[in-house]
């Protein structure tokens, strides 16, 4: 079903976090959460959604700059355009824009929200390949903190009914072993333990030390150990270790993921639309993940309820997504105190409810 783009709206919004546990890594504090809300409207009055969740950190761009580039350049390059599919629109703005990725991904998934409004269809109906799961586990970062706020924060989330803890490790001055060591000591076995150092060890020797001292914990995933830009590395991490080592900043777009398959440097993809550059390419990642015998796993920016919605879509649409055996990134409600749409996204007993309704399910609050 064929649309046309009317308008092209950006607006720069601010959404309060907890600063009591923010997560805290290697790559800093995030404190703030400073987001563009894109909205599409078709030449017929429907209107689509999408978040730019930025953080320059991540992938270099602003709230600020990507308003500009949306605004200045990627609406007039579809503004008033015919497409069939929103994978049209976005190889059209990938033909024109490098990098950009979470500009991209907002108008991205702006458009398949659009698409499927248009034909009265939730955006699940189109994509799945299984019956669409119920509700799916979400996994919950702990910041690099001393091991009494960890076992703190441990104990809240495990509270809530989140069974995957995932430590941030690798930051200079706190003792990894000592905070897993104390969350086991306080929880017992039951908790899932992952790690995430977000490429804090420079060296395969300096992450397989750090790998190994936290093995006696019983991890299940150790997430990015070594540099986005050292795919090889990665890959002799993987050869080195016995735990599952998961892709994320080492894995932005089709062609890095290409490579990635080709070193074996990964048993588990993090896929998420803004770091793909769109859900249009977070789909296509899945499929070529799934083909390669790999597992996904949904990642996270720290998105709102708005950027969580084509996330919870996407686990529980696709087969690609083991949700039982590898969680979610989908916390959001454990840091804002508020949603940013309507309806809320429903965090239950540690399991994430995916929305129903046409589109992605929700719009936007503010």
């Amino acid at each position: 079903m064929s649309l046309v783009i009317k308008h092209i709206d950006c607006r720069i919004v601010d959404h309060a976090v907890r600063q009591d546990g923010a997560i805290v890594s290697s790559l800093g504090r995030h404190s703030a959460s400073r987001y563009c809300i894109v909205t599409i409207e078709s030449r017929d009055g429907l209107f689509g959604y999408g978040e730019a969740t930025t953080a320059p950190i991540w992938s270099g761009e602003s709230a600020e700059t990507a308003t500009w580039m949306i605004d200045r350049f990627i609406g007039p390059l579809l503004t008033g355009s015919t497409f069939d599919h929103p994978a049209e629109a976005l190889a059209l703005v990938d033909r024109q824009l490098y990098g950009n990725p979470f500009a991209k991904a907002a108008v991205d998934v702006a458009l398949w929200d659009l698409w499927a409004r248009r034909q009265e269809k939730a955006v699940a109906d189109l994509i799945a390949d299984r019956r669409p799961v119920e509700a799916i586990p979400t996994r919950v970062s702990i910041g690099c903190y001393p091991a009494e706020e960890t076992v703190r924060l441990a104990q809240e989330f495990w509270a809530a009914g989140v069974r995957t803890l995932k430590f941030k490790t690798g930051v200079p001055g706190i003792d990894d072993v000592a905070r897993l060591r104390a969350v086991r000591e306080e929880l017992g076995d039951e908790p899932i333990f992952t790690i995430d150092a977000n490429g804090a060890y420079a060296s395969a020797d300096e992450a397989v030390r750090a790998v190994e001292a936290l093995e006696p914990f019983a991890l299940s995933l150790v997430e990015q150990p070594t540099p986005r830009d050292r795919l090889n590395m990665l890959a002799e991490v993987r050869r080195r270790t016995r735990t599952p080592i998961m892709a994320d900043e080492a894995v932005f777009s089709p062609a890095e993921l290409n490579e990635a398959l080709e070193l074996d440097a990964f048993d588990v993809l993090s896929i998420y639309p803004g770091k793909n550059g769109g859900f249009t390419h977070s789909l296509s990642m899945a499929a070529a993940a799934q083909a390669a015998g790999k597992a996904c796993a949904i990642g996270s920016n720290l998105e709102t309820d708005l950027g969580q919605a084509p996330h919870a879509c996407l686990a529980a649409s696709l087969s690609a997504f083991p949700v039982e055996t590898y969680a979610c990134d989908l916390m959001g409600s454990l840091f804002y105190s508020e949603s940013a749409v309507t309806p809320p996204i429903v965090l239950d007993k540690g399991r994430v409810i995916p929305p129903r309704g046409i589109g992605f399910g929700v719009v936007p609050r503010v």
